[in-house]
């Protein structure tokens, strides 16, 4: 058995009740459980790899996908068994979802035109750096007494 998390990106258009319809919609032998960030899917490893792939199609690059190590109903994190309280770990995963439309902006970028060579893009941040570095305080004074 293998259990993997779901997550949606922030600017995904599918939501939880949608991903999990869709995932029911596949009719496979496996448990789906709706959550905030998406859904977990629980079955059989090799089912459960390839429905991965074929859900993070459904909405490329906003769509997440990783292991989890407990299965869905595991009393030791499940809320429901353990009075509620969020569970170990979803703080990290709350502050890994606020990165993941960014991560899929980037992912697009690479979809549109492919992947840029590490030159070009060290140079493009040199450029970015030398833009935004401070101003020595000597050089600021004479751009105020230019303005006075």
């Amino acid at each position: 058995m293998k259990t993997k998390v779901i997550v949606l990106a922030d600017n995904a258009t599918t939501t939880p009740g949608k991903l999990f319809r869709y995932i029911n919609s596949l009719n496979e032998p496996i448990i789906v459980k709706e959550t905030c960030f998406g859904c977990y899917i629980e079955g059989e490893e090799e089912i459960v790899d390839r429905l991965a792939q074929k859900i993070r199609n459904f909405e490329r690059n906003r769509i997440f996908c990783k292991d989890r190590g407990y299965a869905i109903w595991d009393k030791r994190r499940c809320r429901a068994f353990r009075k509620g309280g969020a569970r170990e770990g979803f703080h990290q995963l709350e502050a890994e979802q606020k990165v993941l439309s960014y991560i899929g902006l980037a992912l697009d970028e690479i979809d549109k035109n492919g992947v840029k060579p590490i030159e070009e893009i060290l140079e493009k941040e040199k450029k970015i750096l030398e833009k935004e570095r401070k101003l020595p305080v000597e050089e600021f004074k004479r751009v105020i007494e230019k303005i006075l």
